[in-house]
């Protein structure tokens, strides 16, 4: 029994590690487009992009950025789109102001 509980755990460890390694090359993926200073992601797949604030559609360029990460398979499902100067450290992430966001699918 205690063999069965032990390769269950180090197969769910083993699934879980392809998951983390394609969410961290999605973020390479958006850390590499224009516009973007920094990217963070929280455990719930939110994807939080900080940008310098620019009068575009910020609801459009999440959408893009949600069509770059996809290839990647990384569990990404929404990005958010923060101006850098209202992303506080003190604070999650959750709380933080956005110009827009968009639901990945």
């Amino acid at each position: 029994m205690k063999r069965i509980l032990t390769a269950a755990a180090v197969a769910a460890i083993v699934a879980a590690a392809p998951a983390q390694a394609d969410q961290a090359t999605a973020l390479a993926a958006i850390r590499e487009q224009p516009k973007v200073i920094d990217v963070s992601a929280d455990t719930s797949g939110n994807v939080y992009v900080l940008v310098k604030a620019e009068n575009i559609a910020w609801p459009q360029y999440a959408g893009y950025l949600c069509k770059v990460a996809a290839p990647h398979q990384g569990r990404i499902f929404r990005v958010r789109i923060i101006e850098l100067t209202k992303a506080v450290r003190t604070q999650p992430a959750a709380k933080w102001d956005r110009l827009g966001e968009a639901a990945c699918s």
